[in-house]
Parts: C-alpha cells; structure tokens; sequence
C-alpha cells in the first residue's frame, strides 16, 4: 500500500509517527518547508517540498499512491486571513480535482477538517446530521472544502472528512496556552461549550479511517464537552496561577458558539480514544456525556 500524507504539520507529523514500523506501507509525507526534510525523512520513506496548489508538485507527491491524508493548514502560527485560507484548502482541492484524471490508483482520501463548521446549538448536542452554519469566512471556506472533496467521491474513491475538535497536547498544552488570561476578568459567565481532541488521538482517528476504508463526515472529538470557565480555570490552577474572574456583561454582546459534538458515529467505527476527556479535569463536577435519548442517532456511512 502506497499512502502519501499531504501535510506534515502538527497533526500530520503525529500521524507519520503513529506509522512508522508498518511494513505493509510505503509512506510519501509532504511539507512546504525544505528546512523540514531531514527531520521528516527520519519517519517517512519519502519527503517532497511542494505546495499543494502547485499541480506538479501534488501530482508528483500523488501519482501512483493508493491513498492520501491531507492535513493541511496554512504556513506559521499567525492568523491567517480568509484569503489565505482560501489558498492553502480551496485551491488545493481544486487542483486536486483537475489532476483526478491522471491518478486511476488513488482510491481513498481522508482530510483532517474542523468542527468549526458547526453552528450555535445553544448548548445542546449536535451530529454528523446537524446542518453546518459557519459562522465566519474562515468556516466558509472549510465547509466549501469538504464540498469540494465529497464531490470527488465515486464507486471507485472513496472520501472521508474527519471533523476534529480543537486539538491540544505536545507543545499546546492548556496551562501554557491560558497563562496571559490568569487574574484577568472575563465578560459573561463562561458557559458555553467547548469541544476538544488530543492531537495524538486526531492522528490515530485517520489512521483508523485508513485503515477501515471509513466514507462520509466523522466527528473526532472527546467524549466530554467542558464548559469554557471550568477549563480555563482548571489550566490556571494546574499552573499555580490566579483564576479568572467572570463577570456578567450590562449589555448583550455577540455570544460565542454553544455546542456539544456527539462522537457517536465515531464509536460506531470502533474508535477507542486514548484521551478521553481533558486529563487535568477533576472527576467532581466533570461535564455531563452525550444522554443517549436526546442525541441524534446517526448510522455508519461505510
């Protein structure tokens, strides 16, 4: 089996890790850094420095393979606007798309994508099935990727999505990542929802995918949903840190998303997930899973 992993980020690098001693697989990995190639050459058979909106270059890192897991995300850690975003997926895809013709072996493709295409649900629970509401352009142009990609899919490809939840762990760790909020005081009462993932389960979840030959949309997050509140405080006490103080707004501003992402259907594959809920988290007061009867059944895509 021939796999190339376009992106090879903080994801994706996870990923060409978790793969390393399988025998049964030759492992092209892509990045766009050539300062990157001799660390990535130590867990990939092959590394090439291409953009995946150059035709030759992704050509070049597809032609032959019998499956490819894009994880893409744009260069460097500063915000990058609509328009980037627009350049690192849609174009991307639509190269990929143009270049369909000439790769007859590629018969499945994963895509590591966001949760962030969801909706607000005012709290409640919502599923593979819930109707996406991006609610900015950078969730537009996430949800237009994966319209563009199942619009490949035929009897002989298949395509899966995998929505991932904000991701955390090695070099993102919680304590390091709110240290700048400690002692500072928050408008509202922080009680919406957040919906996380650890990296190192994001990456064995496409695996998975690759390895079960998984089709549709799958939610990848953990099974626990945690108020925001409660986690920010819990990083800064883990810290040692002065907590937050939460103070109600005299005027309604523009609430944040509420929403709990079922991992249902990712259960249903047969997903076991390492990092179950935050570690950090006491068990006291932890949030309430999934209720069986008000979440939305939804039935394996295979």
């Amino acid at each position: 089996m021939r796999l190339s992993l376009v992106g090879c980020g903080y994801v994706g690098q996870a990923i060409a890790q978790q793969l390393q001693g399988r025998t049964d697989l030759e492992l092209t990995v892509t990045t766009t850094s050539e300062e990157r190639r001799d660390e990535l050459g130590a867990i990939a058979d092959q590394v090439l420095v291409i953009s995946a909106d150059d035709p030759d270059g992704l050509l070049a890192a597809l032609d032959g393979r019998d499956a490819a897991i894009f994880c893409l995300g744009p260069k460097g850690n500063r915000q990058v606007d609509a328009d980037g975003y627009r350049r690192t997926f849609n174009d991307s895809f639509r190269c990929l798309e143009q270049l369909l013709p000439q790769l007859p072996a590629l018969q499945q493709i994963i895509y590591t994508g966001s949760c962030s295409i969801y909706g607000d649900a005012g709290g409640g629970w919502v599923d593979e099935s819930t109707c996406a509401q991006p609610r900015d352009e950078h969730g537009a142009v996430l949800l237009e990727a994966e319209r563009q990609l199942l619009a490949m899919a035929s009897h002989q490809r298949r395509v899966c999505i995998l929505r991932l939840g904000a991701l955390y762990g090695p070099q993102r760790q919680f304590e390091q990542r709110f240290a700048r909020l400690a002692g500072s005081t928050q408008s509202g009462r922080g009680e919406r929802f957040t919906n996380w993932v650890h990296r190192d389960d994001a990456a064995s979840a496409a695996i998975a995918a690759f390895d079960g030959q998984w089709q549709g949309v799958v939610n990848v997050v953990d099974d626990a949903p945690v108020p925001l509140a409660e986690l920010l405080n819990a990083s800064l006490s883990q810290a040692g840190l002065e907590p937050i103080t939460w103070q109600p707004a005299s005027e309604p501003g523009k609430p944040g998303l509420n929403r709990r992402i079922s991992n249902r259907l990712l259960k249903t594959r047969g997903f076991e997930l390492n990092h179950p809920r935050i570690a950090l988290l006491s068990g006291d007061g932890a949030p309430q899973r999934e209720p069986a009867s008000t979440a939305r059944p939804t039935s394996p895509q295979q």
